[in-house]
């Protein structure tokens, strides 16, 4: 059983198709990440996956249990920190997690202890009498998940978990999502924002549009670029034009230009087997390599790849 399978889910909103028959798994003990731009269709999945909106048609389970008549069981085992942060405005930050904690069942000797623990590791304990109307907007997003660091759910949703926080606190609160992947969560991300991407994801789901367009691990989805790969070549000798005919001919080298004499750059797929069989032709032919220099395709370029934009573009 996969903790969140769709087939074929549908959204609509009047004519627009927030999603178009989706299918989609999520695998037990994974952080998967969701990128997407505004409008992708992310926060939609999310809000049906947590019985907030009812899909148009096609199926979604959680932990095996239907979303639509089912919802119940499926609200007791997932928690989800939500792109706005939730609270109402005259309760304080340790009111709202010692209510979040009765209600989600953490047990009463254990609720204080980590309720102080997580207020200050998300740099929140000097606010936590402070009202929910008068915190920072970065200070309501590290509440709303530290709801879920509470909670300690099966199942943890997480609606660009760290947006309006300053780097250092986007850090934090990486790390703690980590370690509740640790501790036996399955994690669900929601993010248009690279280096959160790259730092949480075991897999990648790219949306563009309400459609999957693209679904591993990082570096595979990398590697699918022909030709992502660039390699920069330094040579010690000044003719280098044997060695450019060689490695353009060479299984996985999608072109070779020189830049200099004894400088070449090639763009390659998978450099990791590339970069070995060069060195044996730059040997098999005499020819001293002085330096390589190997650059990856960034996650911008994957998405630019898949979907013919960038990243930062609203899909319409």
């Amino acid at each position: 059983m996969h903790p969140i399978e769709t087939e074929k889910l549908t959204k609509l909103y009047g004519k627009t198709k927030a999603l178009r028959e989706l299918d989609f798994t999520l695998d037990e003990g994974e952080i998967m990440v969701l990128l997407g731009p505004n409008g992708s269709g992310k926060t939609t999945l999310l809000l049906i996956l947590s019985t907030v909106l009812k899909p148009t048609s096609g199926k979604a389970s959680v932990m095996g249990f239907d979303v639509v008549n089912q919802s119940t069981k499926v609200r007791q085992v997932l928690g989800i920190s939500f792109q706005d942060a939730r609270g109402f405005w005259r309760h304080k930050p340790i009111e709202i997690l010692q209510f979040h904690a009765t209600i989600c069942g953490v047990p009463r000797d254990k609720r204080e202890t980590l309720i102080e623990e997580i207020l200050k590791d998300l740099e929140l304990w000097d606010a936590r009498g402070k009202l929910f109307m008068h915190l920072s907007g970065g200070q309501a997003k590290r509440l709303e998940v530290a709801k879920i660091l509470v909670q300690r759910p099966k199942l943890a949703i997480f609606d660009e978990p760290s947006s309006q926080v300053d780097l250092r606190g986007k850090r934090i609160i990486w790390d703690h999502i980590r370690k509740l992947r640790e501790d036996g969560s399955t994690i669900l991300v929601a993010t248009n924002e690279v280096r959160e991407a790259e730092y949480l994801a075991d897999r990648i789901t790219i949306l563009d549009k309400g459609v999957k367009v693209a679904c591993n691990t990082l570096q595979s989805l990398k590697d699918s670029i022909a030709g992502g790969d660039i390699v920069e070549l330094e040579f010690e000798a000044k003719d280098s034009k044997d060695v450019a005919e060689a490695l353009g001919n060479l299984e996985g080298t999608f072109r070779v230009t020189k830049e200099e004499e004894n400088h070449l750059r090639a763009y390659v797929s998978m450099a990791e087997e590339w970069v070995p069989k060069m060195t044996n032709i730059c040997y098999q032919k005499g020819v001293k390599v002085v330096s390589v220099r190997v650059t990856e395709p960034s996650l911008d370029d994957v998405f630019l790849h898949f979907t013919g934009r960038a990243l930062g573009a609203t899909a319409t």
